[in-house]
């Protein structure tokens, strides 16, 4: 009992102290109206266009209001209250207070100022009117619409803006601000208590005592005329926009920079498409000899390299700078890491006077490149967590720089990591022109390192006069010169080199349709398929008359039989000529005995004399011995082919055959 209580005088405290408080907002609030209707600003949905659905709504389900209020205020926040009502049912107002909808059917003493906008209001905008009871404090915008069957009307809280004049009343007069050579811009926090804004100056005028610390006139001074004079001085006549002190400013022209921007989205646009053909035309020959992922690998440095250009659109940030080197360092490695590569496989699968051959498979470069990347991301963190450290000690990223015309701009500074960085970049670059110079005597298919060489060697000379001008030349040049210049030297090192490597693959996957003879008539002579050691009547040269001269039905089995026979000959021929002819250490003896002397895998120093001089019984109890030799394995059995020997045949020339003892 003592504890119900307890309870019950708790409640009765509670109660009472809401009511009293109530009471005292009451009596500091005074509901007020405007005398002219506004129309509201700042709205993020078309309010002609949501009367009309909330009227269809109620013309398909006219029976329950308390639902269509409810889905109306959960759907737009924005809207606080509203009433509808119908020519078949009493009208309701609904209100969204702290969160929770409250419907009243009856006009209240509190609700009066809701129920009076809506009676005195017939169509459109309302006078905006201050509510002192449910929202106390808050000032509406209403917006009413009535037919013969349908009554609307929605009412908006206002987001007090004093450098708003339609709300001029609300705080019993305009700004102060001077309008010729400042702008007002609004300090919300404020709510109904004069000078809540602040005067900032227009473009093309300054303020003669500003600091680095000034951010405009203060409203409340202004308000209570504690300034003297809250004008801007114009800027210089040679000046388009001034800083502090009247110090010139560069002036970003937006309509080239956004020619600029638009260009580089096209690039980006470009090889994202060109990223889906290569995967889709990755069994192909001219894609598949490319190693088609290695291909796509490139794309994705290409794309991370044209939007560097991309960020530096952007007005100058720390966010800015730091997104500027990451997207170049991991875009350089991606691409050019994955060319150095595929420069790395040609020079291996094609060395010479090695026993063995090393085979790379396409997974070995992925891993390869993986290693590089991480490389280079842990490389690029140790960068931006050094950076975020000196912007916290107070240490800023950007610097303030002048053209030779004397006007200034911001950009970002550039730092000692910024050269290492470069020096670094250019030393994988040459690294990447030395393999590509190793490897200068192996073929490869469809010409693919000269086209990789020249991308190495035109990123090296233009990367190289880039730097050397962002150092000399660019700081002293226009912001809008320096973006060119990035986009020329974008375009001149990722767009050629995605040229470069995919513009010959897929013109020579049009050419594939060529015959064998076509196909390899650039290589050697046309006789080539001739047997000049051959005899007999479908060897000779009368053989080779063209073969629309000879019906099938003038020759018998065994004719046919021959000429095959002659076909295979001159192909094995055919076969090992190509072989030979741009690999000088191959053997033209294919599974004979090799000279004393010659020796294909290399010997570790003093082997030789070992052999010759150390051990001489060991020599003499050999020539004692007669064993039958081994063929040693030939070059191309040990170097130059996965499939092992080629077939031999006796009646070629190019072939041993052993002789049989008696």
């Amino acid at each position: 009992m003592k504890k119900a209580a307890a309870l019950f005088i708790l409640l009765i405290t509670a109660s009472a102290a809401n009511i009293a408080l109530s009471l005292h907002s009451g009596a500091n609030c005074e509901t007020k109206t405007l005398s002219e209707p506004r129309t509201a600003t700042g709205l993020g949905f078309d309010i002609s266009f949501e009367v009309n659905k909330i009227v269809i709504e109620i013309s398909r389900n006219n029976s329950n209001f308390s639902d269509i209020s409810q889905q109306i205020l959960s759907l737009h926040p924005e809207i606080t209250g509203i009433i509808l009502s119908s020519s078949i049912r009493l009208p309701i107002l609904s209100l969204n207070i702290r969160e929770r909808l409250k419907i009243f059917p009856n006009r209240t003493v509190e609700t009066d100022i809701f129920w009076r906008t809506f009676d005195t209001t017939h169509n459109g905008w309302a006078a905006p009117f201050l509510d002192c009871h449910f929202l106390q404090g808050v000032w509406f915008y209403a917006y009413v619409l009535k037919s013969a069957d349908i009554g609307l009307g929605l009412f908006i809280p206002i987001k007090l803006n004093q450098c708003d004049y339609g709300l001029a009343d609300i705080f019993g007069g305009p700004h102060q601000c001077d309008e010729d050579t400042t702008k007002c811009i609004p300090q919300y926090e404020y709510g109904e208590r004069k000078g809540g804004y602040r005067c900032i100056c227009r473009e093309g005028f300054f303020y003669p005592g500003a600091n680095l610390s000034w951010n405009g006139f203060s409203g409340e001074d202004v308000e209570k005329g504690l300034l003297d004079s809250y004008r801007c001085v114009p800027c210089p006549p040679e000046c388009d926009i001034c800083g502090e002190g009247g110090l010139c400013e560069a002036k970003r022209d937006l309509y080239l920079r956004s020619i600029i921007l638009s260009l580089q989205l096209v690039c980006m646009f470009i090889t994202i498409i060109l990223a889906l053909i290569v995967f889709k035309q990755r069994k192909c020959k001219a894609i598949a000899s490319g190693m088609w992922t290695i291909l796509e690998t490139v794309l994705l440095g290409i794309f991370f390299l044209h939007g560097t250009v991309v960020v530096h659109y952007f007005e100058p940030s720390v966010l800015q700078c730091l997104l500027e080197r990451w997207a170049r360092e991991l875009g350089f490695i991606i691409c050019y890491g994955a060319i150095i590569l595929k420069l790395y496989r040609h020079l291996i699968e094609f060395r010479t006077r090695k026993a063995h051959r090393w085979v790379i498979k396409d997974t070995d470069l992925l891993k390869y490149l993986l290693i590089m990347f991480m490389s280079v991301f842990a490389y690029m963190a140790a960068y931006t967590a050094i950076s975020v450290n000196f912007v916290q000690e107070n240490y800023s990223l950007l610097s303030k720089g002048e053209t030779l015309e004397g006007v200034h701009y911001e950009s970002c500074k550039p730092l000692w990591w910024d050269y290492v960085t470069q020096v670094g970049e250019l030393a994988i670059l040459i690294f990447g022109i030395h393999l590509s110079y190793a490897s200068r005597n192996a073929r490869t298919q469809f010409h693919e390192r000269r086209y990789l060489c020249a991308a190495i060697s035109i990123e090296l000379a233009v990367s190289g006069l880039f730097y050397m001008a962002r150092i000399f030349i660019l700081p002293d040049l226009h912001p809008n010169f320096v973006l060119i210049a990035h986009f020329i030297r974008t375009q001149f090192t990722a767009t050629i080199t995605l040229m470069l490597v995919f513009v010959p693959k897929f013109w020579y996957q049009q050419k594939q349709v060529r015959s064998l003879a076509q196909e390899y008539s650039c290589r050697i002579p046309v006789d080539a398929f001739k047997d000049m050691n051959a005899h007999g009547p479908l060897t000779s040269n009368n053989s080779d008359a063209d073969v629309g001269e000879v019906s099938l039905a003038d020759m018998n089995p065994e004719d046919i039989r021959a000429e095959l026979k002659r076909l295979y000959v001159q192909l094995e021929i055919f076969k090992n000529k190509t072989i030979r002819l741009d690999n000088p250490h191959i053997s033209k003896r294919r599974g004979g005995r090799k000279a004393p002397h010659r020796r294909f895998s290399l010997q570790k120093k003093g082997s030789r004399e070992r052999n010759l001089y150390g051990n001489k019984h060991r020599i003499a109890k050999k020539e004692e011995e007669t064993t039958e030799a081994e063929p040693s394995r030939t070059p191309e059995d040990s170097v130059c082919s996965n499939e092992g020997p080629s077939a031999v045949y006796n009646d070629l020339p190019s072939t041993y055959t052993s002789e049989s003892k008696p």
